[in-house]
Protein backbone atom coordinates (compact mmCIF):
# COMPACT_ATOMS: atom_id res chain seq x y z
CA UNK A 1 0.00 0.00 0.00
CA UNK A 2 1.34 3.51 -0.92
CA UNK A 3 1.26 6.31 1.63
CA UNK A 4 -0.04 8.65 -1.40
CA UNK A 5 -0.73 7.72 -5.17
CA UNK A 6 0.30 10.73 -7.34
CA UNK A 7 -0.78 11.06 -10.64
CA UNK A 8 0.45 13.12 -13.56
CA UNK A 9 -0.08 11.47 -16.43
CA UNK A 10 -1.96 8.18 -17.59
CA UNK A 11 -2.56 5.10 -15.19
CA UNK A 12 -4.86 2.36 -16.66
CA UNK A 13 -5.75 -0.38 -13.77
CA UNK A 14 -7.97 -3.53 -13.64
CA UNK A 15 -6.70 -4.68 -9.98
CA UNK A 16 -7.21 -3.00 -7.06
CA UNK A 17 -5.10 -0.50 -5.48
CA UNK A 18 -4.92 0.31 -1.91
CA UNK A 19 -3.15 4.10 -0.89
CA UNK A 20 -3.60 6.64 2.15
CA UNK A 21 -4.78 9.27 -0.43
CA UNK A 22 -5.21 9.78 -4.30
CA UNK A 23 -3.71 12.42 -6.16
CA UNK A 24 -4.76 13.21 -9.41
CA UNK A 25 -2.34 16.40 -10.83
CA UNK A 26 -3.52 18.81 -13.79
CA UNK A 27 -3.31 16.74 -16.60
CA UNK A 28 -3.11 13.46 -14.87
CA UNK A 29 -5.80 10.94 -15.72
CA UNK A 30 -6.85 7.49 -13.87
CA UNK A 31 -8.91 5.12 -15.72
CA UNK A 32 -10.56 1.68 -14.40
CA UNK A 33 -10.94 -0.88 -16.85
CA UNK A 34 -13.90 -4.21 -15.69
CA UNK A 35 -14.87 -3.66 -11.99
CA UNK A 36 -11.36 -2.72 -10.27
CA UNK A 37 -11.36 -0.91 -6.87
CA UNK A 38 -9.84 1.46 -5.50
CA UNK A 39 -9.25 1.26 -1.22
CA UNK A 40 -8.48 4.89 0.28
CA UNK A 41 -7.03 4.57 3.63
CA UNK A 42 -7.32 7.03 6.17
CA UNK A 43 -6.62 9.63 3.20
CA UNK A 44 -8.05 11.88 0.24
CA UNK A 45 -9.58 11.26 -3.40
CA UNK A 46 -8.09 15.46 -5.10
CA UNK A 47 -9.00 15.13 -8.56
CA UNK A 48 -7.40 17.81 -10.63
CA UNK A 49 -7.45 15.41 -13.58
CA UNK A 50 -9.43 13.34 -15.06
CA UNK A 51 -10.86 10.11 -13.46
CA UNK A 52 -12.87 7.34 -15.42
CA UNK A 53 -14.43 4.72 -13.05
CA UNK A 54 -15.61 2.09 -15.34
CA UNK A 55 -17.81 -0.31 -13.48
CA UNK A 56 -15.41 -0.17 -10.39
CA UNK A 57 -15.79 0.54 -6.15
CA UNK A 58 -14.31 3.36 -4.81
CA UNK A 59 -13.83 3.03 -0.75
CA UNK A 60 -13.20 5.19 1.73
CA UNK A 61 -12.00 3.46 4.97
CA UNK A 62 -10.02 3.75 7.97
CA UNK A 63 -10.48 5.98 11.35
CA UNK A 64 -10.37 9.62 10.38
CA UNK A 65 -12.27 12.14 8.07
CA UNK A 66 -11.75 11.35 4.60
CA UNK A 67 -12.51 14.43 2.37
CA UNK A 68 -13.06 14.25 -1.35
CA UNK A 69 -11.30 17.20 -3.29
CA UNK A 70 -10.33 19.06 -6.43
CA UNK A 71 -11.36 21.06 -8.80
CA UNK A 72 -12.61 18.48 -11.76
CA UNK A 73 -15.72 16.60 -11.72
CA UNK A 74 -16.23 12.98 -10.80
CA UNK A 75 -18.36 10.17 -11.76
CA UNK A 76 -19.00 7.18 -9.55
CA UNK A 77 -19.79 4.52 -10.32
CA UNK A 78 -20.00 2.84 -6.41
CA UNK A 79 -18.74 5.04 -3.60
CA UNK A 80 -18.67 2.92 -0.12
CA UNK A 81 -18.20 5.16 2.98
CA UNK A 82 -16.57 2.54 5.66
CA UNK A 83 -14.79 5.59 7.88
CA UNK A 84 -15.93 5.67 11.31
CA UNK A 85 -15.38 9.72 10.98
CA UNK A 86 -17.09 9.59 7.47
CA UNK A 87 -16.16 11.36 4.60
CA UNK A 88 -16.41 14.74 4.04
CA UNK A 89 -17.06 16.29 0.29
CA UNK A 90 -15.28 19.73 0.27
CA UNK A 91 -15.68 20.02 -3.25
CA UNK A 92 -17.90 22.35 -4.84
CA UNK A 93 -17.62 20.44 -8.62
CA UNK A 94 -20.23 17.86 -9.80
CA UNK A 95 -20.19 14.91 -7.53
CA UNK A 96 -22.03 11.60 -8.98
CA UNK A 97 -22.83 8.60 -8.01
CA UNK A 98 -24.34 6.15 -11.31
CA UNK A 99 -24.92 2.96 -9.75
CA UNK A 100 -25.29 2.65 -5.69
CA UNK A 101 -24.46 4.94 -3.22
CA UNK A 102 -22.84 2.38 -0.44
CA UNK A 103 -22.82 2.86 3.86
CA UNK A 104 -20.87 0.76 5.75
CA UNK A 105 -19.39 2.71 8.55
CA UNK A 106 -19.60 6.60 9.17
CA UNK A 107 -21.84 9.80 7.63
CA UNK A 108 -21.15 11.58 4.05
CA UNK A 109 -20.85 15.09 5.09
CA UNK A 110 -22.13 17.48 1.74
CA UNK A 111 -22.01 20.35 3.77
CA UNK A 112 -22.75 23.43 1.56
CA UNK A 113 -22.58 20.92 -1.27
CA UNK A 114 -24.31 18.36 -2.80
CA UNK A 115 -24.03 14.45 -3.84
CA UNK A 116 -26.16 13.45 -6.67
CA UNK A 117 -27.93 10.10 -6.98
CA UNK A 118 -28.65 9.63 -11.07
CA UNK A 119 -31.19 7.79 -12.34
CA UNK A 120 -31.65 4.09 -11.71
CA UNK A 121 -29.07 4.67 -8.96
CA UNK A 122 -29.57 3.51 -5.50
CA UNK A 123 -28.10 3.76 -2.47
CA UNK A 124 -28.24 0.84 0.15
CA UNK A 125 -26.88 0.92 3.87
CA UNK A 126 -28.22 4.08 5.16
CA UNK A 127 -29.02 4.15 9.10
CA UNK A 128 -28.28 5.27 12.20
CA UNK A 129 -24.86 7.06 12.53
CA UNK A 130 -24.79 6.30 8.61
CA UNK A 131 -26.17 9.19 6.17
CA UNK A 132 -25.97 12.15 4.28
CA UNK A 133 -25.07 14.87 6.66
CA UNK A 134 -26.16 17.85 4.28
CA UNK A 135 -27.76 18.25 0.56
CA UNK A 136 -28.63 15.33 -1.40
CA UNK A 137 -29.63 15.09 -5.41
CA UNK A 138 -32.26 12.75 -6.91
CA UNK A 139 -31.98 12.50 -10.52
CA UNK A 140 -34.83 10.59 -12.80
CA UNK A 141 -38.15 9.08 -12.81
CA UNK A 142 -37.81 6.78 -9.64
CA UNK A 143 -39.27 6.88 -6.64
CA UNK A 144 -36.35 7.76 -3.85
CA UNK A 145 -35.86 7.66 -0.49
CA UNK A 146 -33.43 10.29 0.90
CA UNK A 147 -30.62 9.41 3.42
CA UNK A 148 -30.85 12.71 4.96
CA UNK A 149 -29.57 13.00 8.66
CA UNK A 150 -28.12 15.51 11.37
CA UNK A 151 -26.47 15.22 14.56
CA UNK A 152 -26.85 11.70 15.14
CA UNK A 153 -30.17 11.42 13.84
CA UNK A 154 -31.20 9.35 10.79
CA UNK A 155 -34.41 11.26 8.91
CA UNK A 156 -35.27 10.17 5.82
CA UNK A 157 -37.44 11.54 3.35
CA UNK A 158 -39.18 10.09 0.74
CA UNK A 159 -40.71 10.82 -2.75
CA UNK A 160 -42.76 9.14 -5.11
CA UNK A 161 -41.45 8.60 -8.81
CA UNK A 162 -41.55 11.91 -11.14
CA UNK A 163 -42.65 11.65 -14.48
CA UNK A 164 -39.00 12.22 -16.08
CA UNK A 165 -35.69 11.16 -16.07
CA UNK A 166 -34.51 14.24 -16.38
CA UNK A 167 -36.39 15.82 -12.98
CA UNK A 168 -34.46 16.15 -10.26
CA UNK A 169 -35.41 16.69 -6.27
CA UNK A 170 -32.92 18.07 -3.66
CA UNK A 171 -33.47 17.11 -0.39
CA UNK A 172 -32.30 18.00 3.33
CA UNK A 173 -32.86 17.43 7.10
CA UNK A 174 -32.55 20.46 10.21
CA UNK A 175 -33.73 19.06 13.62
CA UNK A 176 -34.50 22.69 14.40
CA UNK A 177 -37.64 24.73 14.93
CA UNK A 178 -39.34 25.36 11.86
CA UNK A 179 -41.25 28.01 13.47
CA UNK A 180 -38.09 30.16 13.15
CA UNK A 181 -38.70 30.58 9.19
CA UNK A 182 -42.65 30.13 9.52
CA UNK A 183 -45.05 30.58 12.05
CA UNK A 184 -46.26 27.76 13.76
CA UNK A 185 -49.71 29.11 14.21
CA UNK A 186 -50.79 29.90 10.65
CA UNK A 187 -52.64 26.54 9.70
CA UNK A 188 -54.78 24.82 7.93
CA UNK A 189 -58.20 24.60 9.73
CA UNK A 190 -57.92 20.62 9.17
CA UNK A 191 -54.54 20.90 11.17
CA UNK A 192 -54.06 21.24 15.57
CA UNK A 193 -50.13 21.94 15.58
CA UNK A 194 -47.07 21.19 13.71
CA UNK A 195 -43.46 19.94 14.99
CA UNK A 196 -41.40 22.29 16.64
CA UNK A 197 -38.65 19.80 16.82
CA UNK A 198 -37.69 19.30 12.95
CA UNK A 199 -38.16 19.61 9.33
CA UNK A 200 -37.14 18.87 5.98
CA UNK A 201 -36.20 20.97 2.97
CA UNK A 202 -37.33 19.70 -0.38
CA UNK A 203 -36.74 21.80 -3.48
CA UNK A 204 -37.49 20.38 -7.35
CA UNK A 205 -34.31 22.18 -9.26
CA UNK A 206 -35.72 20.69 -12.48
CA UNK A 207 -38.68 19.54 -13.94
CA UNK A 208 -42.16 19.88 -13.19
CA UNK A 209 -43.28 16.76 -11.29
CA UNK A 210 -46.28 16.38 -8.99
CA UNK A 211 -44.79 13.67 -6.23
CA UNK A 212 -45.97 12.32 -3.04
CA UNK A 213 -43.59 13.15 0.43
CA UNK A 214 -43.35 10.32 2.62
CA UNK A 215 -41.49 11.81 6.05
CA UNK A 216 -40.24 9.49 8.96
CA UNK A 217 -39.96 10.47 12.73
CA UNK A 218 -38.46 8.31 15.76
CA UNK A 219 -38.44 8.54 18.98
CA UNK A 220 -37.08 11.82 19.69
CA UNK A 221 -39.81 13.25 17.10
CA UNK A 222 -42.81 12.38 20.05
CA UNK A 223 -45.19 10.75 18.59
CA UNK A 224 -47.98 9.36 20.09
CA UNK A 225 -50.98 8.54 18.19
CA UNK A 226 -50.20 7.43 14.30
CA UNK A 227 -53.60 8.37 13.00
CA UNK A 228 -53.75 11.33 13.74
CA UNK A 229 -49.88 12.45 11.97
CA UNK A 230 -50.38 14.42 8.97
CA UNK A 231 -47.72 15.32 6.13
CA UNK A 232 -47.30 18.71 6.30
CA UNK A 233 -46.24 21.67 4.14
CA UNK A 234 -45.47 25.40 4.33
CA UNK A 235 -46.93 26.85 1.42
CA UNK A 236 -47.68 30.57 0.70
CA UNK A 237 -49.50 32.05 3.94
CA UNK A 238 -49.67 29.07 5.96
CA UNK A 239 -48.64 25.07 7.05
CA UNK A 240 -51.15 23.25 4.57
CA UNK A 241 -52.42 19.34 5.33
CA UNK A 242 -51.02 17.05 3.01
CA UNK A 243 -52.55 14.66 4.60
CA UNK A 244 -52.02 10.55 5.91
CA UNK A 245 -52.75 7.49 2.87
CA UNK A 246 -50.31 4.95 4.64
CA UNK A 247 -47.81 4.71 7.86
CA UNK A 248 -45.37 2.28 8.63
CA UNK A 249 -43.74 1.42 12.27
CA UNK A 250 -45.28 2.09 15.78
CA UNK A 251 -44.85 5.68 18.06
CA UNK A 252 -40.82 5.12 18.30
CA UNK A 253 -39.94 4.98 14.64
CA UNK A 254 -42.12 4.90 11.44
CA UNK A 255 -42.57 6.26 8.08
CA UNK A 256 -46.36 8.38 7.02
CA UNK A 257 -46.95 9.22 3.39
CA UNK A 258 -49.00 12.23 2.09
CA UNK A 259 -52.22 11.50 0.33
CA UNK A 260 -51.85 15.14 -2.04
CA UNK A 261 -49.16 15.80 -4.31
CA UNK A 262 -46.94 18.30 -3.17
CA UNK A 263 -46.98 20.91 -6.58
CA UNK A 264 -45.80 24.49 -6.94
CA UNK A 265 -41.89 24.36 -5.84
CA UNK A 266 -41.36 27.56 -8.05
CA UNK A 267 -40.75 29.28 -4.52
CA UNK A 268 -37.83 28.17 -1.91
CA UNK A 269 -39.21 29.16 1.24
CA UNK A 270 -42.24 27.04 0.66
CA UNK A 271 -40.88 24.05 0.38
CA UNK A 272 -40.67 23.15 4.11
CA UNK A 273 -42.02 20.19 5.27
CA UNK A 274 -42.59 18.46 8.64
CA UNK A 275 -44.85 16.00 11.05
CA UNK A 276 -48.21 17.36 11.52
CA UNK A 277 -51.36 16.38 14.12
CA UNK A 278 -54.90 16.49 13.00
CA UNK A 279 -55.75 16.53 16.89
CA UNK A 280 -53.96 17.62 20.04
CA UNK A 281 -53.03 14.07 20.80
CA UNK A 282 -49.94 14.28 19.60
CA UNK A 283 -47.83 16.21 21.37
CA UNK A 284 -44.49 16.03 18.90
CA UNK A 285 -43.27 19.05 21.34
CA UNK A 286 -43.51 20.64 24.69
CA UNK A 287 -46.32 23.03 23.98
CA UNK A 288 -45.60 26.37 25.67
CA UNK A 289 -48.40 28.67 25.92
CA UNK A 290 -46.67 31.68 27.30
CA UNK A 291 -43.42 32.45 29.76
CA UNK A 292 -43.68 35.87 31.66
CA UNK A 293 -42.30 37.84 34.19
CA UNK A 294 -44.95 39.97 36.61
CA UNK A 295 -43.81 42.19 39.62
CA UNK A 296 -45.06 41.85 42.73
CA UNK A 297 -44.23 44.32 45.73
CA UNK A 298 -40.55 43.96 44.39
CA UNK A 299 -40.65 40.07 43.84
CA UNK A 300 -40.54 38.80 40.36
CA UNK A 301 -42.86 36.24 39.65
CA UNK A 302 -41.95 33.78 36.81
CA UNK A 303 -44.86 31.94 34.85
CA UNK A 304 -45.38 29.54 32.14
CA UNK A 305 -48.08 27.22 31.03
CA UNK A 306 -48.09 23.84 28.74
CA UNK A 307 -50.88 23.05 26.85
CA UNK A 308 -49.26 19.60 26.14
CA UNK A 309 -46.41 17.91 27.55
CA UNK A 310 -44.31 13.82 26.43
CA UNK A 311 -41.52 12.61 28.66
CA UNK A 312 -40.93 15.88 30.22
CA UNK A 313 -38.50 15.20 32.94
CA UNK A 314 -38.11 18.97 33.96
CA UNK A 315 -37.47 22.40 33.34
CA UNK A 316 -34.33 24.58 34.14
CA UNK A 317 -35.56 28.45 34.70
CA UNK A 318 -32.44 30.55 34.27
CA UNK A 319 -31.42 34.34 35.20
CA UNK A 320 -28.37 36.25 33.91
CA UNK A 321 -25.75 37.62 35.88
CA UNK A 322 -23.86 40.61 35.67
CA UNK A 323 -21.10 38.73 33.39
CA UNK A 324 -24.12 38.08 30.50
CA UNK A 325 -24.18 34.39 31.17
CA UNK A 326 -27.41 33.02 32.10
CA UNK A 327 -26.63 30.39 35.32
CA UNK A 328 -29.58 27.65 36.50
CA UNK A 329 -31.90 29.89 38.76
CA UNK A 330 -34.11 26.78 39.48
CA UNK A 331 -34.81 22.95 38.78
CA UNK A 332 -38.70 22.64 38.29
CA UNK A 333 -40.08 19.00 37.57
CA UNK A 334 -42.28 18.39 34.73
CA UNK A 335 -45.53 16.78 34.56
CA UNK A 336 -44.07 13.43 32.22
CA UNK A 337 -46.83 12.84 29.77
CA UNK A 338 -50.08 15.24 29.67
CA UNK A 339 -52.60 16.92 27.48
CA UNK A 340 -54.07 19.20 30.09
CA UNK A 341 -53.15 22.76 30.62
CA UNK A 342 -50.15 22.60 33.03
CA UNK A 343 -49.24 26.43 34.77
CA UNK A 344 -45.90 26.57 36.29
CA UNK A 345 -45.24 29.38 38.71
CA UNK A 346 -41.70 30.44 40.67
CA UNK A 347 -40.48 33.45 42.73
CA UNK A 348 -37.24 35.90 42.57
CA UNK A 349 -36.63 37.34 45.57
CA UNK A 350 -33.40 38.22 44.99
CA UNK A 351 -33.99 40.85 42.30
CA UNK A 352 -30.88 43.46 43.80
CA UNK A 353 -32.60 46.27 42.37
CA UNK A 354 -31.73 45.63 38.95
CA UNK A 355 -33.49 44.40 36.09
CA UNK A 356 -33.56 40.82 35.78
CA UNK A 357 -33.37 38.53 32.51
CA UNK A 358 -34.61 34.70 32.93
CA UNK A 359 -34.79 31.84 29.85
CA UNK A 360 -36.53 28.28 30.13
CA UNK A 361 -35.17 25.44 29.12
CA UNK A 362 -37.16 21.77 28.76
CA UNK A 363 -35.25 18.33 29.22
CA UNK A 364 -37.45 14.99 28.49
CA UNK A 365 -36.39 11.66 30.64
CA UNK A 366 -33.16 10.77 27.94
CA UNK A 367 -31.68 14.23 28.97
CA UNK A 368 -32.65 15.30 25.60
CA UNK A 369 -33.03 19.14 25.69
CA UNK A 370 -36.58 20.62 24.33
CA UNK A 371 -35.56 23.88 22.39
CA UNK A 372 -39.33 25.73 23.62
CA UNK A 373 -37.95 29.18 21.41
CA UNK A 374 -39.33 31.46 23.67
CA UNK A 375 -38.24 34.55 24.02
CA UNK A 376 -35.96 36.01 27.24
CA UNK A 377 -38.14 37.36 29.38
CA UNK A 378 -37.19 40.94 31.08
CA UNK A 379 -38.42 42.09 34.57
CA UNK A 380 -38.12 45.49 35.98
CA UNK A 381 -39.80 45.36 39.32
CA UNK A 382 -37.39 48.29 40.20
CA UNK A 383 -38.49 51.19 38.05
CA UNK A 384 -34.47 51.64 37.07
CA UNK A 385 -33.71 54.24 34.96
CA UNK A 386 -32.29 53.56 31.36
CA UNK A 387 -29.83 50.24 31.53
CA UNK A 388 -28.86 48.46 28.54
CA UNK A 389 -27.05 44.46 28.71
CA UNK A 390 -25.68 41.93 26.20
CA UNK A 391 -26.60 37.71 25.91
CA UNK A 392 -27.01 35.28 23.79
CA UNK A 393 -30.43 34.34 22.70
CA UNK A 394 -30.17 30.87 20.41
CA UNK A 395 -26.64 31.86 19.40
CA UNK A 396 -27.45 35.23 18.39
CA UNK A 397 -25.87 38.19 19.92
CA UNK A 398 -28.36 40.71 21.31
CA UNK A 399 -28.45 43.91 23.05
CA UNK A 400 -31.43 44.85 25.58
CA UNK A 401 -31.96 48.63 26.02
CA UNK A 402 -34.67 49.54 28.77
CA UNK A 403 -35.80 52.92 29.14
CA UNK A 404 -37.82 55.15 31.64
CA UNK A 405 -38.77 56.96 28.93
CA UNK A 406 -38.58 57.51 25.32
CA UNK A 407 -35.11 58.80 24.36
CA UNK A 408 -33.01 58.43 21.00
CA UNK A 409 -29.57 56.21 20.61
CA UNK A 410 -26.84 56.47 18.87
CA UNK A 411 -25.15 53.45 18.02
CA UNK A 412 -21.53 52.97 16.97
CA UNK A 413 -19.38 50.28 15.99
CA UNK A 414 -15.87 50.03 15.75
CA UNK A 415 -12.98 47.48 15.02
CA UNK A 416 -10.45 46.77 17.32
CA UNK A 417 -8.39 49.22 15.21
CA UNK A 418 -11.05 52.26 16.22
CA UNK A 419 -12.82 52.60 13.14
CA UNK A 420 -16.12 53.11 12.90
CA UNK A 421 -17.89 50.63 10.70
CA UNK A 422 -21.59 51.50 11.29
CA UNK A 423 -23.21 55.22 13.17
CA UNK A 424 -27.05 54.12 13.87
CA UNK A 425 -29.84 56.02 15.46
CA UNK A 426 -32.54 54.54 16.86
CA UNK A 427 -35.79 55.36 18.77
CA UNK A 428 -35.98 54.00 21.89
CA UNK A 429 -39.56 53.16 23.33
CA UNK A 430 -40.12 53.42 27.26
CA UNK A 431 -39.33 50.18 28.83
CA UNK A 432 -37.74 47.30 26.54
CA UNK A 433 -35.76 47.54 23.24
CA UNK A 434 -34.20 44.56 21.68
CA UNK A 435 -31.28 45.15 19.05
CA UNK A 436 -29.81 42.35 17.33
CA UNK A 437 -26.39 42.24 16.11
CA UNK A 438 -27.43 40.05 12.94
CA UNK A 439 -29.35 43.25 12.05
CA UNK A 440 -26.06 45.16 11.32
CA UNK A 441 -24.53 42.33 8.93
CA UNK A 442 -21.14 42.24 10.46
CA UNK A 443 -18.24 39.42 9.73
CA UNK A 444 -16.69 36.91 12.71
CA UNK A 445 -14.73 38.79 15.00
CA UNK A 446 -14.32 41.25 18.03
CA UNK A 447 -16.07 44.55 18.27
CA UNK A 448 -16.85 47.41 20.03
CA UNK A 449 -19.92 48.41 20.62
CA UNK A 450 -21.14 51.69 21.95
CA UNK A 451 -24.78 53.06 22.94
CA UNK A 452 -25.60 56.93 23.81
CA UNK A 453 -28.21 58.33 24.87
CA UNK A 454 -29.24 62.01 26.14
CA UNK A 455 -28.52 60.86 29.69
CA UNK A 456 -25.88 57.94 29.65
CA UNK A 457 -23.27 56.07 27.40
CA UNK A 458 -22.07 52.69 27.40
CA UNK A 459 -19.43 50.72 25.87
CA UNK A 460 -19.62 47.07 25.65
CA UNK A 461 -16.82 44.34 23.68
CA UNK A 462 -18.23 41.86 21.89
CA UNK A 463 -17.40 38.44 19.78
CA UNK A 464 -19.81 38.12 16.60
CA UNK A 465 -19.58 34.49 15.16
Amino acid sequence: MKNLLSISSILIFSLAIKAQGILINSGGRIESVSTATIEIINGNFNNNGTFIMGNGNLIFSGTITDSIKGISNNDFYNLTVSDINGVTLSSSRYIAINNTLIFSTGLLNTDNNYITINNNATVIGAGINKYINGNCRKVGNDAFVFPVGKSGKYAPIGISAPQDQTDHFTAAYFNSDPNLIHSALLLDVSLNKISRLEYWVLNQTNGNSNIKVTLSWDITSRVSQISDLRVTRWLVDKWIDKGNSATTGNNSLGTISASANATNFSAVDDNLFTLGSSTSVNPLPVDLLYFKADCNNNKVNIKWSTASEINCDYFLLEKMMDDGIFYQFAKVNGNGNSNQLINYKIEDNSTENKISYYKLRQFDFSGNENELNNNIIVSNCNNISNEFAVFQDNEILNIVYNCKDETFAQIHLFDLNGRMIRNITKILSTMENKISIKDFNLSSGLYLFNVETQDKSKAIKIIVR
